[in-house]
């Protein structure tokens, strides 16, 4: 996972976790203060792991003849690959 810049102390998963689900709110560091906000190309990365796996799954392989169940289990991949984006993503100082 990322740490900051100046202080080198780790954000936290659920501080990460928190920040990319609810519309990309910024991240600030608790020791020293930075602001961080996710770059552009890990927007992409938080789509593709939740988003993504809802199309793909629910409405274009579509196994099972119940839509529902479809999306519901596109759902639950999705849900699973969003534990992942805190590993994934990556935050720029906000001054730079």
């Amino acid at each position: 996972m990322q740490k900051c810049n100046n202080c080198n102390l780790p954000f936290k998963w659920s501080e990460i976790y928190k920040s990319a689900m609810w519309l990309y709110k910024p991240i600030q560091c608790e020791k020293c203060g930075t602001d961080y906000k996710i770059s552009f190309p890990s927007r992409y990365i938080v789509s593709f792991l939740t988003v993504l796996p809802i199309l793909i799954f629910g409405m274009i392989l579509s196994p099972f003849d119940n839509e529902f169940i479809n999306i519901l289990i596109g759902l639950c991949i999705s849900f699973t690959g969003s534990f992942f984006i805190p590993y994934l993503v990556k935050y720029k100082n906000v001054n730079t």
